[in-house]
């Protein structure tokens, strides 16, 4: 089996995966990126609805359990010229805990892993205050330490750095199992930075190192140079229903959201995250 550009965007329930594909579907289509639609869309479906919610300052809805829906989007890079057609699968984050639990791929988990060349996993790091540093703190704090549950939908049995480990060997080996050799990228993605409080010029990389030790750890050895660390707010903020934010209303989303790039610099190019490299 063949990959096919495809890019597996892999997160948990409100990890901000969603809103990250409506903003980047926003930004292709406005073309002022570094990648831009040499098309049109096949199907507005799974997003039409979440557009009207950012456009009205409120947040996207989330997926629904058992969702199976893609989009696909015919993109050409605007630097390199490249042009090739990317599939972003959209799913509820607690099917893909469901998956990681499991430690087994169903069939669509294993084709997705196969015909992909770039999975970004994304992790909203709020979501686990004082993650224990697996790899950089000795064995017997840990087993004496008592931090608090993660709170949220997305809390897992074990550490999320763990249970990602975990989920990457096994869509690594469903990969494997289809022949599948060809080279893979890998960006962790820090999202919601906003809401972590960093200071500007912070590098994502820093925080993985320390908070997510064995992921970082894991995905060095493993994928080397095609692995890198971003930070995102896709939103550039926190939204609500019971207040919309006007600067959405008065100047659309696709004026709001930045990156946060390896150098520690922020992009309001959303794009430059599934950029053809």
């Amino acid at each position: 089996m063949k990959t096919s550009g495809q890019v597996l965007v892999l997160g948990g329930p409100d990890a901000g995966k969603s809103t990250y594909l409506l903003q980047l579907y926003g930004r292709v289509f406005d073309g002022d990126g570094q990648v831009q639609l040499r098309g049109a869309v096949d199907s507005m479906v799974a997003i039409k609805d979440g557009l009207t919610r950012l456009a009205s300052g409120r947040p996207a809805g989330h997926t629904a359990n058992g969702t199976e829906t893609s989009l696909t989007l015919p993109l050409v890079d605007n630097e390199t010229g490249r042009e090739w057609d990317i599939t972003v699968p959209d799913y509820a984050g607690e099917d893909l805990r469901r998956v990681g639990d499991a430690l087994r791929l169903p069939d669509r988990w294993r084709d997705l892993a196969a015909t992909s060349d770039h999975w970004v996993v994304m992790v909203r790091l709020s979501l686990y205050p004082d993650m224990p540093d697996l790899v950089s703190r000795p064995v017997g704090l840990l087993a004496s330490a008592s931090p608090e549950p993660p709170t949220g939908a997305d809390a897992q049995r074990m550490p999320i750095d763990m249970f990602l480990v975990d989920l990457l060997q096994l869509l690594k080996h469903g990969r494997a199992q289809l022949g599948v050799v060809s080279d893979l990228r890998v960006t962790v993605v820090l999202s919601c930075w906003d809401e972590l409080g960093h200071a500007d010029g912070t590098m994502p990389s820093q925080i993985v190192h320390n908070q997510l030790a064995l992921l970082d750890s894991y995905c060095t050895t493993t994928f080397g140079s095609g692995y890198r660390v971003l930070g995102l707010s896709a939103q550039g903020r926190a939204l609500t229903d019971a207040d919309p934010a006007v600067e959405f209303i008065d100047q659309g989303p696709g004026a709001m959201g930045w990156l946060v790039l390896e150098d520690g610099t922020h992009d309001p190019d959303l794009t430059k995250l599934i950029a053809a490299e």
